[in-house]
């Protein structure tokens, strides 16, 4: 949540997401391969208790996938995925966190399931929480570009014309992120945290502001010269590929 004030706090939003948007989806299809590679590792009466939130996984990752493949046209191949440094050193960061901390939980602070028998150290238990901390910084090249443009290291140019490609692009991109937040920020809540009221409307806050950012991205994309009567100055990278960014 602090990741999305940061971006909504800054006034040359439009500019910012597009550079990105194959990153976070990334980002996002990596998430989905921790979640159900957990699943999978718990068993299949794990899997079968939690059903709806695998097959949602399932299904989020095999779109994530399918976006970036047909819409976006990255070749989902080793060597590209390999490019994309800040994905894969968040990725990574990810996973040493969940490690350290499931080691510290396991046997300096072993937990009370811990104490009465159960295994130390689990990979399902170090895939799920380094899921959640992919999570957390999934929004982080976003931040990033945010700040380089604060910094002045990226010449963007004012008024670019957005293409139709790029604008569908956006659209699928809010599509998947919207539906993803919608079950993890409130369906799966719903059924899960009813006893958790702070916790749910930290979720609900969460997703209204995403559905306030993206609403306003959505907005200026597909009225570029509404906002420029209004004063407001579109500086878009919306045309540029994004492979020229790994």
């Amino acid at each position: 949540m602090a990741l999305k004030a940061k971006i909504w706090s800054c006034s040359d939003r439009v500019s910012l997401v597009p550079m990105v948007l194959v990153k976070t989806l990334l980002m996002h299809a990596a998430l989905e391969v921790l979640r159900i590679g957990s699943q999978m590792l718990e068993g299949w009466t794990y899997i079968v208790r939690n059903k709806m939130n695998f097959c949602f996984d399932t299904v989020m990752l095999v779109c994530a996938l399918s976006a970036l493949r047909i819409v976006f046209d990255v070749p989902l191949t080793h060597s590209y995925l390999f490019e994309h440094r800040d994905v894969r050193n968040l990725v990574g960061m990810a996973l040493g966190v969940a490690l350290a901390s499931e080691a510290f939980f396991a046997f300096v602070v072993p937990s009370d399931a811990m104490k009465a028998g159960a295994a130390g150290l689990s990979l399902a238990n170090i895939l799920f929480a380094a899921a959640n901390y992919v999570d957390v910084v999934g929004f982080m090249p976003v931040v990033w570009r945010l700040y380089q443009a604060e910094n002045a290291l990226d010449d963007f140019a004012v008024g670019t014309m957005v293409s139709l490609e790029a604008k569908q692009q956006v659209r699928v991109f809010f599509g998947f992120v919207c539906t993803f937040y919608l079950w993890d920020d409130v369906l799966e809540p719903i059924s899960s945290m009813m006893d958790e009221p702070v916790g749910m409307m930290a979720h609900a806050a969460h997703f209204i502001m995403l559905i306030d950012f993206a609403g306003f991205f959505l907005f200026q994309v597909n009225n570029p010269t509404t906002t420029k009567e209004r004063g407001e100055q579109l500086q878009g990278l919306l045309d540029e590929d994004a492979q020229d960014d790994p």
